[in-house]
């Protein structure tokens, strides 16, 4: 799987409230900064990936209200892509 699979997955995880699906797609760097991220939890209905190139996306996560947008930067690790680094926009 190619990162953007992945990061389609993950954002359907996200959406899906997979968490332990999640918890695999981040580095130990990465899952520090969702841990600050989640102090605002997401409840997104539905999402939308936009490839940034670089290995680099932003996820709007959607719900009746509100969009959050969420860029990622992703890391091939052990033959796996993780998120190594993200933040809210």
């Amino acid at each position: 799987m190619d990162f953007l699979e992945n990061a389609e997955r993950h954002a359907s995880d996200v959406v899906s409230g997979n968490q332990s699906g999640l918890m695999a797609d981040f580095t130990p760097a990465g899952l520090q900064k969702a841990m600050v991220l989640m102090a605002n939890p997401l409840t997104p209905t539905s999402f939308e990936l936009k490839d940034l190139g670089n290995n680099e996306v932003e996820i709007s996560y959607i719900n009746d209200t509100t969009t959050r947008v969420v860029w990622s930067k992703w890391v091939e690790s052990d033959d796996k892509w993780q998120i190594e680094d993200l933040a809210e926009r």
